[in-house]
């Protein structure tokens, strides 16, 4: 099965999503005082660059170029979060919804994907669905944590 161009483009998206993800959640493990908040940011950080890892591998086995790094406008965005939590910290639960809707963006962006299975092949449709899958936990827990707050 020949993977499209636009299939392409859409995972290099995740593989994009997935580097920010990762930078994000290192600087929100220094940006938090829960022990708690900032022990799921250091695990799901390594659990994030696993995704990543994953996702570029399977792009290079479809004869495809992953991305290799994050989008410039999450920089931009990265920078300015990170001001602004130094204005404050306790800011906890604020910090969890914003990953939380990050998270949530993901989990459409592969529903997205996996909506044209007809054109994907089966090992990339697994690893979407397992990805999909491994986010939607991270909601879970994140919400779970959210609610300590």
């Amino acid at each position: 099965m020949k993977t499209t161009k636009r299939i392409f483009e859409e995972l290099n998206e995740i593989i994009e999503r997935n580097y920010d993800v990762i930078q994000n959640y290192r600087d929100a493990s220094r940006n938090v005082d829960n022990e708690l908040l900032r022990n799921f940011f250091i695990s799901h950080g390594k659990e994030k660059l696993a995704m990543y890892k994953e996702m570029k591998e399977i792009v290079k086995d479809l004869g495809g170029k992953p991305a290799e790094e994050g989008s410039v406008f999450s920089l931009f965005k990265r920078s300015w979060n990170n001001f602004t939590a130094s204005l404050s910290h306790g800011n906890e639960k604020e910090v969890c919804e914003n990953c939380i809707a990050v998270e949530a963006k993901a989990v459409v962006e592969y529903k997205d994907l996996l909506k044209r299975e007809q054109e994907l092949p089966d090992s990339l449709k697994e690893l979407l669905e397992n990805q999909k899958q491994r986010t939607l936990n991270a909601i879970r827990e994140l919400e779970a944590i959210k609610e300590k707050f």
